[in-house]
């Protein structure tokens, strides 16, 4: 299974389901402008590894900032409040969660990556609602380029 995915204006592809490993794993590919960020969270359900592939990606982990470009890998475990922020022109990163569900969002609220189109916007509110049904909490804003 392989989706391909505009979600909250990056291109997402799916790679695994939880569904497809027994609930084991998800994977999936976002490809990000500069300037992208999600906002601060907690995940309740899952441990997740990031894997920067292209560019540059602050995380923001619990009290810490990793700055990480590509070839860094970074763990960001369940309980711990995190986000990140696209620091380079764009950047490609491969994250895989364990068990595997969460990557479920993307497909529900994603549309199809075809060609000549461009990302259409999400409601914060129903990413929020969502991303709750998922144990997953928002518990902060995105950081921002000009953030000290």
């Amino acid at each position: 299974m392989r989706s391909d995915l505009w979600f909250a204006g990056t291109r997402v592809v799916v790679h695994v389901l939880g569904a497809q490993s027994d609930g084991r794993v998800g994977v999936w590919e976002s490809r990000e402008p500069r300037g992208t960020a999600l906002p601060l969270h907690v995940h309740t359900r899952e441990d997740e590894q990031v894997i920067v592939l292209e560019g540059a990606v602050s995380f923001y982990v619990g009290e810490l900032v990793h700055d990480l470009g590509a070839g860094s890998t970074l763990a960001l475990p369940r309980g711990v409040p995190h986000a990140h922020l696209v620091t380079s022109p764009a950047a490609r990163v491969l994250t895989i969660a364990m068990p595997g569900g969460f990557e479920q969002l993307f497909v529900d609220l994603g549309v199809p990556a075809r060609p000549g189109t461009t990302p259409p916007p999400l409601d914060r509110a129903v990413l929020a609602q969502a991303a709750r049904r998922l144990g997953v909490e928002i518990v902060g804003p995105p950081p921002t380029l000009d953030a000290p």
